[in-house]
């Protein structure tokens, strides 16, 4: 009978050391997510309050914050991106601190500062651009939505792609489609602090 109580309390005690382990694996979770959340939001707020005035347009925002991506940020290539839960978050935070990225990191950083300025409903769009070379390829973009009509800001693309200055900026999503593949197969990716 001793044996048994004995071998129940051992059975027990290794339940219950396995249990914290794995509540304190979430809750460290939960505040490293906290901690790069609140990161995020410090990083764009600085960048935000120095780059626009809060007496400026939503248009005059966008554009300060478009320029601003184009001209502080370099590209750097990603290999295989694949989209996880929170990405958005990380690539932006990375470009802010390491001053080059992808096209994936391009549209984060510019999405949350578009965000953080116009207040404005804001998504990142991932699918297919023959823009670069004419093939198509992957690649990520902002949409913004002023006045219930979607807005294409593409900081990469007129960065990069031939003759393109100002030529991705505010753009109406109909008048690009072409150069996006007609939106086939895109995957849209809300923006949120």
């Amino acid at each position: 009978m001793i044996k048994k109580v004995s071998k129940g309390i051992k059975i027990t005690s290794i339940l219950l050391i396995a249990v914290s382990i794995i509540a304190a694996g979430i809750l460290g979770t939960a505040n490293i997510k906290a901690s790069a959340s609140t990161k995020l939001q410090e990083q764009t707020e600085k960048i935000v309050n120095k780059k626009v005035k809060q007496t400026d347009s939503k248009k005059k925002k966008l554009n300060k914050l478009f320029r601003f991506v184009e001209k502080n940020y370099d590209y750097k290539r990603t290999m295989d991106f694949v989209a996880y839960n929170g990405w958005q978050k990380n690539y932006a935070s990375e470009m802010y601190s390491e001053k080059s990225g992808s096209c994936y990191h391009f549209a984060a950083a510019y999405a949350f500062l578009a965000k953080k300025a116009s207040g404005c409903n804001t998504r990142i769009g991932i699918g297919k651009t023959n823009g670069f070379s004419g093939a198509l390829q992957g690649h990520a973009w902002v949409e913004v939505n002023i006045n219930s009509t979607w807005y294409i800001c593409d900081p990469n693309m007129d960065k990069y792609a031939a003759s393109s200055s100002g030529k991705y900026f505010l753009k109406k999503r109909n008048k690009l489609k072409s150069v996006y593949n007609n939106f086939k197969n895109v995957q849209y990716f809300t923006v949120a602090f």
